[in-house]
């Protein structure tokens, strides 16, 4: 659908087949004409379309989002295929760690997918709006039993215990400073702190990889999304062969590489 057929399926709460099927044969009342005089105006001061009707799609879920919650954008199915399709011919289970869960959209989806019930997956945040945005999704897509959501910067929730995880998912925050700056409108509505990252977009990769030192078993595997023309900075983190094999690298629609799959020796 485009923004206005969005719009208005949510003003009249109805599917685009409905918005058609009555198109002629009715007006707005006051109360959706007000409602949709409101949200143009939003829409126009740069306000996220996916904020103002309250949800967006992922991996064929329906995810519930708002201010303060990084909207979840379609380059980072990549990612979740990803490791879907790792753990394809796997007959374990797994501990999976996602990093920065935001709308829980990549943990609840590999729950979502998990048909044999491989997966003790853990999701954490440093935001408690992202928190409970996560913890709702994972109850609207029938997932709350199947993953933590936890508190956590990182890794720091994990010191103690020094849990280990076999798969490490992330799409970290990787906009740098300069490129934050030339952002469109609507995306600069959405959360600076899921977006930028200093170090020229690399702060929460080198982070990640300090810590997966520590939580991840040898032979299990770290997937994340990266930046346009971030491969290099990425191998150049990853480059102590002592401890980093096999990296591999996964384009997405554009052809861009938008996925790093890095092992553990």
């Amino acid at each position: 659908m485009n923004e206005i057929e969005t719009i208005l399926c949510k003003v009249l709460k109805c599917d685009r087949g409905g918005l058609y099927l009555e198109r002629g044969r009715s007006v707005l009342s006051n109360r959706q004409f007000n409602r949709l005089e409101k949200i143009l105006t939003r829409r126009a001061s740069g306000e996220p379309l996916q904020y103002l009707v309250g949800d967006t799609e992922f991996m064929g879920l329906k995810f519930k989002v708002a201010c303060g919650v990084l909207i979840p954008r379609p380059e980072t199915e990549v990612l979740v295929e990803a490791v879907l399709q790792w753990i394809g011919p796997l007959d374990k289970e797994l501990d999976v760690l996602d990093i920065g869960t935001g709308s829980g959209n990549i943990a609840i989806s590999l729950a979502a997918n998990d048909a044999k019930k491989r997966l003790n997956i853990f999701a954490v945040d440093i935001s408690d709006v992202c928190l409970k945005k996560a913890r709702s999704n994972a109850k609207l897509n029938h997932a709350e039993s199947k993953v933590a959501f936890l508190k956590s910067d990182i890794f720091s929730c994990f010191h103690k215990q020094k849990k280990m995880f076999d798969c490490i998912v992330s799409n970290p925050p990787y906009v740098s400073p300069k490129e934050y700056r030339e952002l469109p409108p609507d995306v600069k509505n959405e959360p600076s702190c899921a977006l930028l990252a200093a170090d020229a977009g690399f702060y929460y990769y080198k982070k990640i990889e300090k810590g997966a030192r520590k939580h991840l078993t040898a032979g299990g595997k770290i997937f994340l999304e990266i930046g346009d023309s971030q491969a290099e900075g990425i191998k150049k983190i990853f480059s102590d062969t002592s401890v980093w094999e096999n990296m591999q690298f996964i384009k997405d629609l554009c052809g861009v590489d938008r996925v790093v799959i890095i092992e553990k020796k």
